[in-house]
């Protein structure tokens, strides 16, 4: 299936458009650390920063392929831009003060370096913590690897199955292809940089409230950056509850430019109205716990936070892009990497005699 508007993808030209990014990510963060460093917070410095965003907002356009489109947009048109933001604040996580390996590899990547998160702890000469142990990464990496894997072969055999448990799987894969991406990164970046990583996720698939699981559970590196552009500023001014809207109003928006780089469509508003309803939800869920209304045991609530999770994502997250054709592009794209995986490792193995043609 070829969506409308979005070429067919090729190894010529995705392997073009990785070079781009290599090529203009690291240039572009250079610039920024160079500006920041010469100029003060405020203004001047968001007007040197400024030319740098269209370059991030434009490298997602590069890509043919929705799997290399979707990652581009999280790294570059969310965090990168939101990063540098923040940089022209003072905010962090970015800081001039950074040594430039580090800065690039900040500012371009979706890390979390536990040594430039704090800059009290740098003020005060404590040492940085050491790096965590490999296995700290290579577990969820193997882990979400061999748990597609089995998705992968699954998959033909699961239409008998109800409408939400399809896509109760599909958030299952959502969660995997993220983890091993998200802990693949860290991995070579703490390999690089000899510095403490943190994880992106937790345990987001057994949760029992959505305070936990949309504050403490899912894409961490979004959470923060989240609460220091939206939720924090507005907290401060009009409170709790205005700020959680405002951080689940802002990535309504940012999902929205989502729906339009993986589908070049029209946005529709669906995806701000299921962020502004999980928010709504989160803030009366915490209004009921703390009145007391809300107390179930926790297998119960894991039941009903699961199933509210998989209903409203269903009907509200994903009929956009089923009905824009996107998950059965994103299967196609799956389902060739898969074989040209397993191709490539039967040819590998051939000679040794392991495998037959």
């Amino acid at each position: 299936m070829v969506m409308q508007g979005l070429p067919v993808p090729t190894m010529e030209s995705e392997l073009r458009a990785l070079a781009w990014a290599a090529l203009l990510t690291p240039a572009c963060a250079a610039y920024a650390r160079f500006a920041a460093r010469r100029l003060r917070p405020g203004l001047p410095r968001l007007a040197a920063l400024f030319p740098t965003f269209p370059v991030f907002a434009y490298l997602p356009c590069t890509f043919a392929s929705l799997h290399l489109r979707l990652f581009s947009t999280f790294f570059h048109t969310w965090l990168a831009i939101n990063k540098l933001v923040l940089l022209a604040l003072d905010r962090g996580p970015l800081h001039p003060g950074l040594p430039l390996l580090p800065f690039v590899l900040c500012a371009g990547l979706p890390i979390k370096v536990h040594l430039v998160q704090s800059r009290q702890t740098a003020s005060k000469q404590q040492p940085p913590p050491p790096p965590p142990p490999v296995a700290e990464f290579l577990r969820p990496c193997a882990r979400s690897a061999l748990l597609l894997g089995f998705l992968a072969a699954a998959y033909p055999y699961t239409r008998w199955l109800p409408l939400y448990a399809l896509h109760y799987l599909y958030c299952i894969q959502i969660f995997l292809t993220l983890d091993l991406v998200l802990s693949s990164v860290a991995l070579a970046s703490a390999a690089v940089l000899g510095a403490s990583m943190e994880r992106h996720f937790s345990a987001p698939l057994a949760v029992t409230s959505l305070n936990d699981f949309w504050g403490r559970q899912w894409n961490l590196m979004a959470v923060d950056l989240l609460r220091a552009s939206a939720y924090e500023p507005v907290r401060a001014r009009w409170g709790r509850d205005a700020g959680v809207l405002a951080a689940f109003l802002m990535s309504g928006l940012l999902h929205e430019l989502l729906y339009w780089y993986m589908t070049l469509r029209r946005p529709t508003g669906e995806m701000l109205l299921f962020f502004m309803f999980q928010a709504a939800s989160q803030i009366a869920e915490r209004w009921a716990r703390a009145a007391g209304l809300w107390r179930p045991p926790k297998a119960a609530a894991y039941l009903l936070v699961t199933v509210f999770m998989v209903v409203t994502v269903s009907e509200m997250f994903f009929g956009p892009f089923v009905r824009a054709g996107t998950d059965v592009r994103l299967t196609e794209e799956t389902t060739a990497l898969v074989a040209m995986v397993w191709s490539a490792a039967k040819h590998l193995i051939r000679p040794s005699g392991v495998a037959s043609s």
